[in-house]
């Protein structure tokens, strides 16, 4: 099973950024994918605070009888702070979400690096 993914991007003089990502679909075959992405792809009505916009689509594989949720994208930020994680941590995965967890653990006395200061040997 297929799903695509809608990128829009918006180039402000001479940055681009991904405005917007969105699921859209189900496929049982990469190529019924493909076919469908084909007329997606493209330039976009620019709006008027933007030099250009276009959107891009991956297809991606998901699980056979899997539902794609075609509600507005997940602000991942926004669901951290509200739902944040239980032992939020700076390892694996939450190595890239770390600054977005909310009341992250304070440092505790005695855990800084004390090798500097540890004797050396001759």
């Amino acid at each position: 099973m297929y799903t695509m993914i809608l990128l829009l991007y918006l180039q402000q003089n001479l940055d681009v950024s991904l405005d917007r990502a969105q699921l859209r679909g189900q496929y049982l075959r990469q190529a019924d994918c493909e076919a469908a992405a084909r007329d997606l792809r493209g330039p976009l009505p620019v709006p008027r605070n933007a030099d250009a916009a276009w959107q891009d689509v991956l297809c991606v594989k998901i699980a056979n009888n899997v539902r794609v949720n075609q509600m507005k994208p997940l602000d991942l930020a926004a669901a951290l702070q509200a739902h944040a994680p239980l032992r939020c941590q700076a390892e694996g995965a939450w190595e890239r979400l770390v600054a977005l967890c909310r009341d992250p653990a304070p440092r505790r006395g005695g855990d800084e690096d004390r090798s500097a200061a540890a004797p050396r040997s001759p």
